[in-house]
């Protein structure tokens, strides 16, 4: 996709053009610029957010939209998908969100989606997004003493459930895991018989 804008406009607008257009680089001479950082539309509806000072933000556009921000130095904008991006944590994104936040250094939404985990780890720990989280992120969350669990049943439960997603590559992370379980506080029922016939053991 190509889009005529003038390079006063986008410097102007963004300190990330100011600077390509001013500091000798060869895009400086070029009557066309590459730009990769975002998708077309994406950066179609930045370029009219230049000339018109107006921009739709909402639930399907804010990820891509905040970090197209963040890439071009435009802080206003930025704060604009700040403002919003805490609503959107639900369920099925809430560890998604959490690492976009600490990627791009938006506390509120990483205190947001941190909250939101903790607060619903059971629910949390039976979707799909929670199978796609990393050992060190496990390990935080597990490690949390703000961990809402009505018993470490579940906290050994949703371990299991992880490990098992990927029993091949994550066995080994099993141990690790399990140090993270406070096992003194499991149900009478589960040490007794749940745990010790569990093959990870």
């Amino acid at each position: 996709t190509k889009l005529r804008c003038h390079k006063l406009a986008l410097m102007a607008a963004s300190p990330f053009f100011e600077k390509m257009f001013t500091s000798g680089m060869k895009e400086s001479n070029d009557s066309e610029v590459s730009m990769s950082f975002a998708d077309a539309e994406t950066i179609r509806s930045l370029v009219e957010y230049f000339y018109t000072g107006r921009i739709d933000i909402n639930a399907d556009n804010a990820l891509d939209i905040a970090s197209a921000s963040d890439f071009l130095l435009l802080n206003n904008l930025k704060a604009q998908c700040e403002n919003l991006l805490p609503s959107l944590v639900d369920f099925q994104n809430c560890f998604e969100l959490r690492r976009f936040g600490k990627k791009f250094d938006i506390e509120n939404l990483t205190s947001t989606a941190r909250n939101f985990i903790l607060k619903n780890f059971r629910e949390v720990a039976k979707t799909d997004d929670f199978k796609e989280v990393s050992e060190d992120e496990l390990i935080e969350v597990l490690s949390d003493d703000g961990l809402n669990a009505q018993n470490e049943d579940i906290v050994f439960e949703a371990v299991v459930r992880w490990v098992n997603a990927d029993l091949e590559q994550r066995k080994p992370s099993f141990v690790k895991l399990a140090e993270s379980i406070r096992f003194p506080f499991c149900s009478q029922e589960f040490l007794s018989t749940i745990i010790p016939s569990e093959p990870l053991m």
